[in-house]
């Protein structure tokens, strides 16, 4: 998109139209938010060439843009730079920096540089709270956090619903439930009444630590409460149900998802998925089938989760035959979906095939991976050469089809 952007701002000096501010603001953010920080940087200095005055919706996504593209000490930089030229920074600016420090694990960098901006007479807002407090936690400390915490009421902030939801997820995806629980009183005593989304939080991780019983009590609370459970809440039961073997139950549940209009292409792959983990792969099929006759498209991973299971099996023919049905309906296979069919060729000692298809991934612009070299490997190299320490040669490449000695040659000359 930033090259349509490009040329309007370009049109615009062809046709004698001086851009302003705002029109230079525009640019810089979405050449920022695209990676490109030179030459966004290089319209910051147009802008000034020209007699125009930069302001914070100039200097935030340069800040983060920099940060975005893993130059946060530049950023930090360019920040100081600012404050001795006397320019006047907000909030946003502070949050872009200390999105881009925590992102990082920085967190002590990002709490200095808090200090040093709110000596500059820069406010920190509930965004800034938020970034360091997510940052604290990812850390694992509470003491720390405690003290954030404290700071944002001293300062008369309220942690809002959103901030609440993250704390209760970060301490739950750890299975520190008592944490979680904790801070959802907190929550409910300070009036900030939780959401399907800090429901569904809380339920997903209950699940995945194997409290299904108490994520069912949740749901039912939260039934009562007068919230309503939407696609992500019951795919969490679905997907916990599909991972410990209950297809039949997951069945049913999907089967009420249905008729409540909740189920689409997700909920059908999880179920796809739990079919292949136990072998039901007519099944697992037959879902396709199912799903276009309700209206609900299958989508890359609902084929190749199938072609996968086919070629572990054994069965390359039907795993071709879906792959081609998947290209004939108009999908893309992405390069986790080229790998399993690449993976089912060497299996199968189709090798002059699995290259095929890397040829056919690169031409679609799709980049081959560190997988796709192994299972090619595999494929060329005897197991002795896979497994030796000295790196693989020609020498060591054996294989029963006369053409290998050709593949493993072309992948030294590829790796």
């Amino acid at each position: 998109m930033m090259a349509e952007a490009s040329k309007l701002f370009d049109e615009m000096a062809e046709q004698n139209v001086s851009p302003n501010e705002v029109t230079y603001n525009v640019m810089i953010d979405g050449y920022c938010r695209d990676g490109n920080t030179v030459r966004a940087f290089e319209l910051l200095d147009e802008m000034v060439e020209r007699g125009l005055v930069p302001d914070t919706h100039t200097y935030r996504p340069l800040i983060g843009g920099l940060c975005l593209t893993g130059r946060v000490s530049e950023a930090k930089e360019f920040v100081d730079d600012l404050h001795k030229e006397q320019q006047k920074l907000n909030e946003m600016c502070l949050s872009a920096l200390l999105h881009g420090y925590c992102k990082e694990g920085r967190l002590k960098d990002a709490l200095h540089a808090c200090s040093e901006m709110v000596e500059r007479g820069v406010n920190m807002d509930l965004v800034c709270y938020a970034i360091l407090i997510y940052g604290t936690v990812k850390h694992h400390n509470t003491k720390r956090l405690l003290n954030l915490l404290k700071e944002m009421h001293d300062n008369g902030l309220r942690p809002d619903n959103v901030m609440y939801t993250n704390l209760i997820d970060a301490y739950g995806r750890t299975g520190n439930f008592k944490k979680a629980f904790g801070f959802w009183d907190i929550m409910v005593s300070e009036g900030c009444i939780p959401n399907v989304v800090t429901y569904t939080a809380m339920i997903n991780n209950l699940c995945k630590a194997g409290f299904v019983d108490k994520a069912e009590l949740l749901c039912k609370e939260m039934l009562a409460g007068g919230s309503l459970p939407n696609h992500i809440t019951y795919g969490c039961f679905l997907d916990c149900l599909t991972k410990e073997g209950y297809m039949e139950k997951a069945v049913q549940l999907h089967n009420a998802m249905l008729k409540g209009f909740l189920a689409n292409t997700v909920t059908y792959n999880i179920l796809i998925r739990g079919f292949c983990k136990l072998d039901r792969i007519q099944e697992a099929a037959d879902i396709l089938i199912e799903m276009m006759n309700n209206s609900i498209f299958p989508d890359c991973i609902s084929y190749s989760t199938i072609i996968y299971k086919y070629c572990r099996m054994g069965d390359l023919q039907e795993a071709i035959k879906l792959w081609d049905t998947m290209l004939n309906k108009g999908l893309n296979p992405d390069t986790v979906a080229y790998n399993f069919l690449i993976y089912g060729c060497c299996v199968a000692g189709e090798l002059t095939k699995a290259f095929e298809l890397q040829d056919d991934m690169i031409r679609k612009g799709l980049k081959p991976n560190r997988a796709t070299y192994t299972t090619l490997i595999h494929g060329t190299c005897s197991m002795s050469s896979v497994l030796s320490t000295g790196g693989i040669t020609e020498a060591k490449c054996s294989s029963e089809k006369p053409e290998d000695g050709a593949h493993a040659r072309r992948f030294i000359e590829l790796a």
